[in-house]
């Protein structure tokens, strides 16, 4: 169900909505194997490597993230929002697309604003780790347009750097797997014999 979701400073200000709220679904049917459609991306997903694990049939898809579209995950384990980038997913439930007018706020600054960790424990609705995040409640910075560019930019890089960290993280993990596996195959004894 689409519905309209206005930043209050925009709206009282300018007088538009700047943005389209679209909420995941549970879907009711998967495509067979081998069919082509949409790919579903669902908070399972999310907590292990955010691909997409199955897809949906063309057209079953009720709410799809456009390549723009902020993309915030409406459970706190979860909670993170980020611009897609790619071809269309569907979107399952607690997974809100929102789209932004191209006029309004950059994509990027407004996904930045709402990931900031605070902004997900506010809009919280209890203090488990299963509580749902009010997307409603997420705040953002209330800049100028042009002044909105700087952020942007900033929360780019923050945003690039992080996945640099996460990519140097999962090298180091295998790292420390494959020289495991090399000392209890007596790797060390063969290194000393040499």
């Amino acid at each position: 169900m689409d519905e309209p979701v206005v930043m209050q400073k925009a709206q009282n200000e300018i007088g538009i909505t700047a943005l389209t709220l679209h909420a995941g679904q549970q879907p009711s049917d998967a495509a067979s194997p081998g069919d082509s459609g949409t790919p579903l991306l669902t908070v399972p997903d999310l907590l292990m490597d955010g691909t997409p694990s199955r897809l949906l049939p063309p057209g079953a898809a009720q709410a799809v993230a456009e390549e723009g579209d902020v993309v915030v995950a409406g459970v706190v384990r979860a909670f993170r929002a980020w611009v897609h980038e790619g071809p269309p997913i569907a979107l399952g439930p607690q997974l809100y697309a929102l789209r932004v007018d191209r006029a309004m706020p950059d994509a990027h600054f407004l996904a930045g604003c709402l990931r900031a960790p605070a902004n997900g424990r506010q809009a919280g609705t209890h203090a488990s780790s299963s509580s749902r995040v009010d997307v409603r409640r997420l705040q953002v910075l209330q800049l100028p347009l042009h002044e909105q560019a700087a952020y942007a930019d900033t929360f780019r890089r923050l945003t690039d750097f992080e996945r640099l960290l996460k990519r140097a993280g999962d090298l180091g993990k295998d790292l420390v797997n494959d020289v495991g596996d090399r000392l209890a195959a007596g790797g060390l004894a063969t290194a000393r014999n040499s």
